[in-house]
C-alpha cells in the first residue's frame, strides 16, 4: 500500500510552487527597465542619425539640439540606473529627432524658385529698374 502525503507537506509545497513563482515574476519584471531604457535609446540614436543625414542642425536647430541634450540625459540617466527616467528622456529625444527630420524634410532647398530665393520677385524687380538707366528725350 501506497503511503499518503500529508495536507501539511502538500499545502507547504503548493506554497513555495507559488512563491518561486512571484520570485520569478518579479525577476522578469525587474529585467524589464534596463531592456526597455536601452531599447528606446538605441531608437532614439538612430532617429538623431536620421535626421542629421537630413541637414536638421541647419533646418530645423531647436528640434535638433533639444534632441541632442534629451539623448544625452537619457544616457546619464542610464549609467546612474534610473532606467524610467532614462526611458522617458530617450523617448522626448526620439520625438525631438523625428520633428527635426520632418522640419528638415520640408524645409526649402536653396534653389527653390519661391521660397528659396534670397529676394522675392517684388524686390528683385525693383532693383532692376533702378539699373535701368532713364530713356534720353528726344529735342
Amino acid at each position: 500500500m501506497i503511503p499518503h502525503r500529508s495536507n501539511a507537506l502538500s499545502s507547504l509545497a503548493h506554497a513555495a510552487g507559488r512563491a518561486l513563482l512571484l520570485v520569478a515574476l518579479g525577476a522578469l519584471l525587474v529585467g524589464c527597465g534596463p531592456i526597455q531604457a536601452t531599447q528606446r535609446i538605441s531608437e532614439a540614436e538612430v532617429a538623431m542619425e536620421r535626421a542629421r543625414v537630413a541637414d536638421a542642425d541647419q533646418h530645423s536647430p531647436y528640434e535638433y539640439t533639444s534632441a541632442a541634450n534629451y539623448l544625452y540625459k537619457a544616457k546619464e540617466e542610464w549609467g546612474y540606473s534610473q532606467f524610467e527616467a532614462a526611458y522617458d528622456y530617450a523617448t522626448q529625444a526620439r520625438r525631438a529627432a523625428e520633428s527635426a527630420l520632418i522640419n528638415a524634410r520640408e524645409a526649402p532647398w536653396p534653389g527653390h524658385p519661391v521660397l528659396g530665393r534670397d529676394k522675392s520677385p517684388i524686390e528683385a524687380d525693383t532693383e532692376a529698374e533702378a539699373d535701368v538707366p532713364a530713356p534720353e528725350l528726344a529735342e
